[in-house]
Protein backbone atom coordinates (compact mmCIF):
# COMPACT_ATOMS: atom_id res chain seq x y z
CA UNK A 1 0.00 0.00 0.00
CA UNK A 2 0.96 3.24 -0.53
CA UNK A 3 2.25 6.20 2.22
CA UNK A 4 1.76 9.46 1.58
CA UNK A 5 5.27 11.44 1.82
CA UNK A 6 4.28 13.32 5.47
CA UNK A 7 3.22 9.40 6.94
CA UNK A 8 6.44 7.81 5.48
CA UNK A 9 8.83 10.46 7.08
CA UNK A 10 6.72 10.78 10.02
CA UNK A 11 6.17 13.93 9.60
CA UNK A 12 2.66 16.47 9.80
CA UNK A 13 0.62 16.74 6.57
CA UNK A 14 1.68 20.51 5.32
CA UNK A 15 -0.51 23.56 5.35
CA UNK A 16 -1.35 24.46 1.81
CA UNK A 17 -5.10 23.35 2.12
CA UNK A 18 -5.93 24.84 5.14
CA UNK A 19 -3.54 27.90 5.24
CA UNK A 20 -2.64 28.94 1.43
CA UNK A 21 -5.03 27.25 -1.24
CA UNK A 22 -8.41 29.13 1.01
CA UNK A 23 -6.40 32.93 0.75
CA UNK A 24 -5.85 32.80 -3.29
CA UNK A 25 -7.53 35.60 -3.85
CA UNK A 26 -6.23 37.38 -0.99
CA UNK A 27 -2.53 36.54 -2.17
CA UNK A 28 -3.32 38.00 -5.63
CA UNK A 29 -3.91 41.47 -3.56
CA UNK A 30 -1.37 41.11 -1.32
CA UNK A 31 1.15 40.64 -3.77
CA UNK A 32 0.77 44.45 -5.11
CA UNK A 33 1.84 45.84 -1.48
CA UNK A 34 3.55 42.62 0.60
CA UNK A 35 6.89 40.53 -0.05
CA UNK A 36 6.03 37.07 -0.35
CA UNK A 37 7.95 36.39 3.05
CA UNK A 38 5.89 38.87 4.26
CA UNK A 39 2.56 36.82 2.83
CA UNK A 40 3.82 33.34 4.05
CA UNK A 41 4.04 35.16 7.75
CA UNK A 42 0.68 36.76 7.10
CA UNK A 43 -0.50 32.98 6.50
CA UNK A 44 1.57 31.11 9.41
CA UNK A 45 3.67 29.77 6.53
CA UNK A 46 7.35 28.94 7.13
CA UNK A 47 8.70 30.88 3.85
CA UNK A 48 10.50 27.16 2.87
CA UNK A 49 7.32 25.75 2.65
CA UNK A 50 5.66 28.76 0.99
CA UNK A 51 8.65 28.09 -1.82
CA UNK A 52 7.91 24.30 -1.83
CA UNK A 53 4.18 24.93 -2.16
CA UNK A 54 4.82 27.47 -5.16
CA UNK A 55 6.68 24.45 -7.13
CA UNK A 56 3.73 22.10 -6.48
CA UNK A 57 0.77 24.09 -6.92
CA UNK A 58 0.59 25.78 -10.07
CA UNK A 59 -2.35 27.80 -9.03
CA UNK A 60 -0.28 29.44 -6.64
CA UNK A 61 2.48 30.50 -8.70
CA UNK A 62 -0.16 31.94 -11.52
CA UNK A 63 -1.87 34.11 -8.76
CA UNK A 64 1.25 35.35 -7.53
CA UNK A 65 2.29 35.52 -11.33
CA UNK A 66 -1.12 37.26 -11.73
CA UNK A 67 -0.73 39.65 -8.83
CA UNK A 68 2.61 41.16 -9.40
CA UNK A 69 1.26 41.42 -13.09
CA UNK A 70 -1.15 43.86 -12.13
CA UNK A 71 1.34 45.61 -9.84
CA UNK A 72 3.95 46.36 -12.57
CA UNK A 73 0.72 47.62 -14.77
CA UNK A 74 -0.02 50.07 -11.91
CA UNK A 75 3.81 51.21 -11.08
CA UNK A 76 4.00 51.87 -14.93
CA UNK A 77 1.10 54.18 -15.24
CA UNK A 78 2.74 56.13 -12.35
CA UNK A 79 5.98 56.24 -13.96
CA UNK A 80 4.66 57.69 -16.98
CA UNK A 81 2.37 60.32 -14.89
CA UNK A 82 5.18 61.52 -12.97
CA UNK A 83 7.26 61.51 -16.00
CA UNK A 84 5.17 64.05 -17.80
CA UNK A 85 3.84 65.67 -14.57
CA UNK A 86 0.91 65.89 -13.01
CA UNK A 87 -2.15 68.03 -11.05
CA UNK A 88 -3.44 67.32 -7.95
CA UNK A 89 -5.56 69.71 -4.91
CA UNK A 90 -4.42 69.61 -1.71
CA UNK A 91 -6.67 70.91 0.83
CA UNK A 92 -5.51 72.93 3.82
CA UNK A 93 -8.23 73.35 7.10
CA UNK A 94 -7.47 76.53 8.92
CA UNK A 95 -8.64 75.64 12.90
CA UNK A 96 -8.54 78.60 15.90
CA UNK A 97 -9.13 77.79 19.44
CA UNK A 98 -10.17 74.22 18.22
CA UNK A 99 -13.00 75.12 15.18
CA UNK A 100 -12.67 75.21 11.99
CA UNK A 101 -12.74 78.93 10.33
CA UNK A 102 -12.18 77.88 7.02
CA UNK A 103 -10.78 75.43 4.55
CA UNK A 104 -8.43 76.50 1.33
CA UNK A 105 -8.52 74.56 -1.20
CA UNK A 106 -5.31 74.36 -3.94
CA UNK A 107 -4.42 73.26 -7.08
CA UNK A 108 -0.50 72.20 -7.59
CA UNK A 109 1.09 70.93 -10.62
CA UNK A 110 3.98 68.32 -10.17
CA UNK A 111 6.65 68.95 -13.10
CA UNK A 112 7.79 66.13 -15.34
CA UNK A 113 10.48 64.11 -13.34
CA UNK A 114 13.86 63.65 -14.93
CA UNK A 115 14.69 60.75 -13.85
CA UNK A 116 11.64 59.01 -14.94
CA UNK A 117 11.17 60.19 -18.27
CA UNK A 118 15.28 58.88 -19.04
CA UNK A 119 13.85 55.68 -17.82
CA UNK A 120 11.01 55.64 -19.77
CA UNK A 121 12.90 56.71 -23.04
CA UNK A 122 15.73 54.02 -22.35
CA UNK A 123 13.39 51.52 -22.25
CA UNK A 124 10.71 52.13 -24.69
CA UNK A 125 12.88 54.04 -27.44
CA UNK A 126 16.46 52.68 -27.18
CA UNK A 127 17.46 52.75 -30.70
CA UNK A 128 17.61 56.37 -30.04
CA UNK A 129 18.09 57.14 -26.62
CA UNK A 130 21.27 55.60 -24.16
CA UNK A 131 23.39 56.67 -21.58
CA UNK A 132 26.08 56.72 -24.05
CA UNK A 133 24.86 58.05 -27.27
CA UNK A 134 28.24 56.74 -29.19
CA UNK A 135 26.82 53.17 -28.46
CA UNK A 136 23.71 53.83 -30.15
CA UNK A 137 25.94 54.94 -33.41
CA UNK A 138 28.19 51.80 -32.98
CA UNK A 139 25.25 49.47 -32.80
CA UNK A 140 23.95 50.83 -35.91
CA UNK A 141 27.16 50.74 -37.68
CA UNK A 142 27.98 47.07 -36.38
CA UNK A 143 24.24 46.14 -37.92
CA UNK A 144 25.08 47.28 -41.09
CA UNK A 145 28.54 45.36 -41.21
CA UNK A 146 26.58 42.48 -40.34
CA UNK A 147 24.19 42.88 -43.05
CA UNK A 148 26.91 43.39 -45.84
CA UNK A 149 28.51 40.24 -44.12
CA UNK A 150 25.10 37.83 -44.54
CA UNK A 151 24.70 39.90 -48.53
CA UNK A 152 28.29 38.69 -48.72
CA UNK A 153 28.13 35.25 -47.72
CA UNK A 154 24.78 34.54 -49.27
CA UNK A 155 26.37 35.64 -52.70
CA UNK A 156 29.52 33.11 -52.02
CA UNK A 157 27.96 30.72 -50.67
CA UNK A 158 30.27 30.54 -47.35
CA UNK A 159 28.24 29.79 -44.12
CA UNK A 160 29.34 30.43 -40.94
Amino acid sequence: MARTKAKAAGGRKNKYETHVKPYLADIKKWCQTMTEKQIAKRLGVAYSSWCLYKNEHVELSETIKSGRQSLVVDLKSTLIERAKGFQYTEKKVIKEGGEVVREEIYTKSSLPDVAALNLLLKNYDKENWSNDPQVIELRKKELEIREKQATFNDWTGVTE
